[in-house]
């Protein structure tokens, strides 16, 4: 497991980093598309065992959220995210089976489009600022580098459950060093970026990032013990689906896109 969780890293971060510095916005884009189609496809899997032509809809309409994101700015995602919310209602009124049964596929599909599509629309949204190569390669190198130290830290030092309900394995120690580690990669990072983010601003904000990642982290570890599974895919060897590759950005990003609106950054 621990060699095909490196071997997949040195794959897959040198392409994703080809495709921000060199792919321009609408490469970026299109990675996020996919990025947004295989996660819905996870959840929609997990959550609609029913899903049949059903469950391809918020898949599509996820994916379309980005890509609207992408030509038409977050006005588009916006109106999207309202025309999608009432055709799903309307879907759910001319599907087969128990009123009540529908109404909730209904919501945990709509509920899987805000929690995979706008997060990765606002990456999208990010990545067309001034600036906006440098925001992903800080915002990504903050999460994953504190989802390193706190995933090694875990599990050589780990004695204090975290969340020991949502996640048994997740231990004190370890979200303590990945902090500690998201902390440190915003202070070098920023500087490697060329950006002009001091020694404690750099340190509040790789905490503040790390942190939300960590809560992003949880808040899928809930989804998989709510729903008794252990990975929500296979996409990625030694990492599982997309959503557990990508859990901690999804809360990271809105984050990281407010913290760069306000000016702070």
């Amino acid at each position: 497991m621990h060699g095909r969780r490196v071997l997949s890293a040195l794959i897959l971060i040198p392409l994703f980093f080809l495709v921000v510095v060199y792919g321009g916005e609408a490469g970026f884009a299109l990675l996020m598309m996919g990025g947004a189609g295989f996660g819905l496809w996870e959840f929609i899997r997990l959550v609609d065992p029913l899903r049949g032509v059903w469950g391809i809809l918020p898949l599509l309409g996820g994916m379309g959220l980005v890509g609207a994101t992408y030509g038409g700015g977050l006005e588009w995602l916006s109106i999207g995210v309202t025309f999608l919310l009432l055709l799903q209602l309307s879907l759910s009124v001319i599907e087969a089976g128990e009123m009540e049964a529908n109404l909730r596929r209904a919501a945990l599909r709509f509920l899987g489009m805000l929690y995979v599509a706008c997060p990765l629309s606002l990456a999208v949204a990010l990545r067309g600022m001034p600036g906006g190569v440098q925001y992903i390669l800080l915002a990504c190198g903050i999460v994953w580098v504190g989802d390193t130290g706190a995933y090694y830290a875990g599990s050589t030092l780990g004695r204090h459950p975290l969340a020991p309900r949502v996640s048994p394995h997740k231990s004190v120690e370890g979200s303590v060093a990945g902090l500690i580690a998201s902390m440190g990669t915003a202070w070098i990072l920023a500087r490697a970026l060329g950006m002009s983010l001091g020694p404690l601003p750099s340190l509040l904000f790789g905490g503040v990032i790390g942190a939300v990642g960590q809560i992003g982290d949880l808040a899928e570890s809930f989804i998989k013990r709510a729903l008794q599974v252990k990975d929500t895919g296979r996409l990625i060897p030694g990492h599982g689906g997309m959503l557990d590759r990508i859990d901690s950005l999804l809360f990271a990003i809105p984050v990281f896109y407010l913290w760069v609106r306000m000016g702070w950054i």
